[in-house]
Parts: structure tokens; sequence; C-alpha cells
């Protein structure tokens, strides 16, 4: 099986594609299923994600955090995230696709760089490898969320490979947060239980 990197790259390319050739572009002012953000503002974090990478230093002698650990940080910075993403969607008004192409040459090639195994992320150390998973989280759940947002154009190419690490790594992050193993049914239908893209009875639902 590929390494996370190699399918991060990937699945980048063809979501990539998708958002250029489907006519999701067309839509840009329309609400998302996001309340907060149109599809114009949705389309920034695919690129945003990356401009992570850069920021990322090796970790030398530090206990990596768990990937349960690192993704329950997000909340505390939603704000930030909202704030930062709006930002980076005004500057990409004029030229969208040339902004997160931009983001995405500079993230690939920090990430080229990295020769370590334990980096120094937003949330605290992380292992490299669970890093470039989050990367993929987010390029997974937000192409799937463009998706329901504008359901005139076709799906997404979500990539076999992104979407089975994607759902794997939330079977670990609950597995790790409640010592039972989840019954995921199709990885998509799994993926958007466990980031809360739609309503669940389990109680340790969403993860994100």
């Amino acid at each position: 099986m590929a390494n996370s990197t190699e399918i991060l790259r990937e699945q980048w390319t063809e979501l990539r594609a998708w958002i250029e050739d489907s006519g999701l572009l067309d839509h840009r002012g329309e609400q998302s299923v996001l309340e907060a953000w149109n599809v114009h503002e949705l389309v920034t974090p695919l690129g945003r994600d990356f401009l992570q990478i850069p920021l990322l230093g090796p970790a030398r002698g530090q206990e990596p955090v768990s990937l349960r650990v690192f993704l329950a940080g997000y909340e505390s910075a939603a704000n930030e995230i909202a704030d930062g993403t709006k930002q980076l969607a005004r500057s990409f008004s004029g030229d969208v696709l040339g902004g997160i192409d931009n983001c995405a040459r500079i993230g690939f090639r920090a990430l080229e760089a990295l020769r370590v195994d334990v980096v120094q992320g937003p949330q605290g150390a992380i292992s490299l490898d669970d890093f470039v998973v989050t990367r993929l989280i987010e390029l997974v759940v937000h192409g799937d969320d463009l998706a329901r947002s504008v359901p005139s154009v076709a799906a997404p190419p979500l990539v076999d490979a992104a979407l089975q690490a994607v759902s794997n790594a939330f079977v670990n992050v609950y597995e790790d947060a409640t010592g039972e193993r989840p019954t995921i049914g199709d990885h998509l239908s799994w993926i958007r239980r466990a980031s809360g893209r739609v309503p669940d009875h389990d109680a340790a639902l969403p993860l994100l």
C-alpha cells in the first residue's frame, strides 16, 4: 500500500482537478453545508491546511501525542481556524485555484524536506505520519462537504486509499477513546458520522 504522503498527493491531485472541472466554482457564492462558510470559503481550507506543514519542526526527545489527543485540540482552535480561513478566502477571491495551488506547492515542498519521525505541530508533538493523516482527513472530509454543498455537480473523486486511511484513523481514535471498536459500515458513511457531518446516537461521536 502507498504511504500516507503518496496517498495525500494522489488525493490532492484528484480533488484539485475536480474543483476546476466539475463546475463547482460556478456556485462559489452559495451557502455550503457548513453554516459559517460559503462554497468559496469551503474550498479555501483545502489549500490552507497545507500551510501548517512548513510550520512543523523536529520534536526530538518528545513523546508524540495520540491522534485522538491531537484532533481534540481542534475544538479550542475552531474560532481561529474559521477566522484564518475567511481571511485567506478573501485574499483568494480573484483566483482561488491559484491560491490553493500555491499553498499545496509550499506544503509538499516542506513535507519532502522533513527528515524526522516526530514533529512539533500546532497541538503538540505528533508523529509525522499521523500529521499527514490529519491533512488527508481535511481533504476527504471537506471534499465530501463540497459535494454535499453542491449536489448538482458530479461527486468528487475520493481515492479508495484515502477513504480507507481516514476511516481507519477514525476507528483508531474511537477505540483509543472508548476501548471498543465501532460499527462502521462503508467508509464514507462512517467518516461522515465520525466527523459529525450526520447525526448519530453514539455518545462517543463526533470525533472532531
